[in-house]
């Protein structure tokens, strides 16, 4: 235990190191380090430092080499702003990558491997440095609740849970290029250093605060907020006015906080200036803030993506306040403020869900408050040992449902895009992903549905696989082995069945097989001038129940380039002659959707 309390950081990194070759396979094509708005963070270093092309022409050339071609891997982040072209993404977390990314490209040119800045070196070494950052937030939120002279077993509990009950596992081990993992580490680190001068007054603490909040700001500008959290760090009015005056009045300490405030801000500043000629610049175009209508309870209790839903140690910190309430007034109407106003700006988002893949991803930036406020909720049952072994099994519980929600997250057990009640209750207890496809009705704006039960001759492809051996349904089904090793299939004309720019081919059967691991296989196929374009297998092995029907559902979004594809194939085959596998009640339905889901 006296080791674990000791070094809690380091013993929590060995940790997540192990989960992250266990998790994470850079070397795949959809799983590499370098996604999603991560490119657009990370694209600052490589058009500098590589390709000397602010103008980021080159973005295509790595997209088609190491992902997959398709509009959910690629990430569009040029934005013209007055005919110029800037990279959308703020500057800062490129700062903070800027040491990884250039190890990796010494160890890339020294071992003759590809130094294009995406090969698989940089991959790894960016999952590195979201490893890292989490470490250093580790170690400074307990530094900082040590400053704060809470009791050292329970800094490392509390830093157990922070790794371990909340969504911060995922977006560094998963989504490591998402900025929320450095962001913990860099709030942990200023309230650190605001916490230190306001307790000991050496100037370079409030210098080193300074630097850290204008790369906080120049990493998410909205993060700014966190300005707020200063008179709750300083416990008083009078502990924030003395070491305030202190800085106004010493015309050096003030020129080096100003300086060291500045350096990240003018840089992004000096960047946009390079690439548009402008200082000052909105880089999202009409995405912005809706502050007349925000989403404040949905972010916070939403089934799709609420906070205190996935995360609900983050509720369980709001107990804080009521210490706070109790014994600390100034504090209490500080850090219930900060929340508020921190709540109600996220929520005004424009898409208040951040597109996040494990609940809401944007909270994790705090999570070096939300430590502070744990330590305070710890006080109030301290002194009553009755609680003491109630409160440790919560506690673990709630690591134990974080951790199934984490595994049922990266293996899709709870599907991307929108997610309901009835989705979460279904993917509950799951380790498998149910063999159901959703796409909400409301967004369905068109759908064109073939539908064969087999009772009768629908004019599909090889009708002689039907059969009255068994069936789920009615009297007939299909049977692959009876003619060669295809079932009965659909050869369809849809040349004009999408009509969005999001479409859909989403299938369902009934199946049966006397074995447990089935070697069926269902096909999706897309022609184009007889000529196969768009070949989907879907391997019935993970679906397949021994002697028993059982229900299959799988769903594939198709590429912008193959939506005018001339006809569709739906089929399944089976190579196994020993098997005896049957499907029944074989839908296909065609969905063209008004909105990416």
């Amino acid at each position: 235990m006296d080791i674990f309390v000791k070094y809690a950081p380091e013993i929590i990194l060995l940790i997540y190191v192990l989960l992250f070759f266990m998790v994470k396979q850079p070397n795949h094509p959809h799983d590499r380090v370098i996604i999603s708005d991560g490119k657009s963070y990370y694209g600052y270093l490589t058009a500098i430092f590589i390709y000397n092309d602010l103008s980021y022409s080159f973005i295509e050339d790595y997209e088609s080499k190491y992902y997959p071609d398709h509009p959910s891997i690629f990430k569009e982040f040029r934005y013209k702003y007055k005919g110029e072209t800037l990279n959308k993404g703020f500057p800062g977390l490129a700062f903070l990558l800027l040491p990884f990314f250039l190890i990796a490209h010494l160890i890339a040119l020294l071992c003759g491997l590809p130094a294009d800045g995406y090969s698989l070196i940089y991959q790894y070494f960016m999952g590195f440095s979201a490893l890292f950052y989490f470490w250093v937030g580790l170690r400074f939120t307990r530094k900082m609740l040590a400053v704060f002279s809470f009791n050292p077993k329970t800094i490392a509990f509390i830093l157990f849970l922070i790794a371990f009950a909340t969504n911060i596992i995922y977006y560094t081990l998963k989504e490591g290029m998402m900025t929320h993992v450095y962001n913990f580490g860099m709030l942990a680190a200023f309230l650190f250093y605001i916490k230190s001068y306001f307790t000991i007054g050496r100037q370079h603490y409030i210098v080193m605060a300074a630097l850290l909040f204008g790369l906080i700001v120049a990493t998410r500008p909205t993060n700014g907020l966190f300005i707020l959290l200063v008179p709750f760090v300083a416990g008083s009015w009078n502990n924030l006015k003395l070491p305030l005056k202190n800085i106004f009045s010493d015309k050096k300490l003030f020129a080096k906080v100003l300086t060291a405030g500045l350096i990240f801000p003018f840089a992004t500043a000096l960047i946009w200036y390079v690439q548009t000629g402008f200082w000052i610049v909105w880089s999202y175009g009409e995405e912005g803030f809706n502050f007349l209508n925000p989403q404040f309870f949905k972010i916070l209790f939403s089934f799709n993506r609420g906070w205190f839903i996935y995360t609900p140690l983050a509720l369980v910190s709001l107990t804080g306040f009521i210490w706070l309430y109790k014994h600390d007034r100034f504090r209490f109407v500080w850090g219930l403020f900060f929340m508020v106003i921190f709540v109600y700006v996220a929520s005004s988002w424009w898409v208040w869900t951040y597109t996040s893949n494990f609940g809401q991803r944007t909270f994790i930036d705090l999570y070096a408050f939300i430590a502070l406020l744990l330590v305070f909720s710890s006080k109030l049952f301290i002194t009553k040992p009755a609680w003491k072994i109630p409160l440790i099994v919560f506690f673990f519980l709630i690591v134990a449902l974080n951790s199934l929600q984490f595994y049922q997250h990266y293996t899709f057990v709870f599907p991307p895009g929108q997610t309901s009640f009835d989705i979460y209750r279904d993917s509950f207890f799951r380790l498998k992903p149910l063999p159901k496809v959703y796409y909400p009705e409301g967004y369905i704006f068109s759908r064109q549905k073939f539908f064969n039960d087999f009772e009768q001759d629908y004019n599909w492809l090889n009708f002689e696989s039907v059969t009255d051996e068994r069936a789920y349904e009615g009297r007939y089904s299909s049977k692959t082995g009876l003619s060669g090793i295809y079932s009965i299939g659909l050869y369809a004309e849809i040349d004009t069945c999408f009509k969005t720019d999001y479409n859909r081919i989403r299938v369902s059967s009934r199946i049966f097989s006397d074995k447990k691991f089935s070697s069926g296989v269902l096909v999706i196929q897309l022609d184009k001038e007889n000529k196969a374009v768009f070949y989907q297998p879907f391997f019935m092995k993970d679906f397949s129940k021994k002697n028993r029907w059982s229900y299959v559902e799988v769903g594939v979004p198709v590429p912008d380039t193959l939506k005018n594809a001339d006809h569709l194939r739906v089929y399944f085959h089976n190579e196994d002659k020993e098997e005896e596998f049957f499907i029944d009640n074989l839908q296909i339905e065609l969905l063209s959707l008004s909105i990416d889901y």
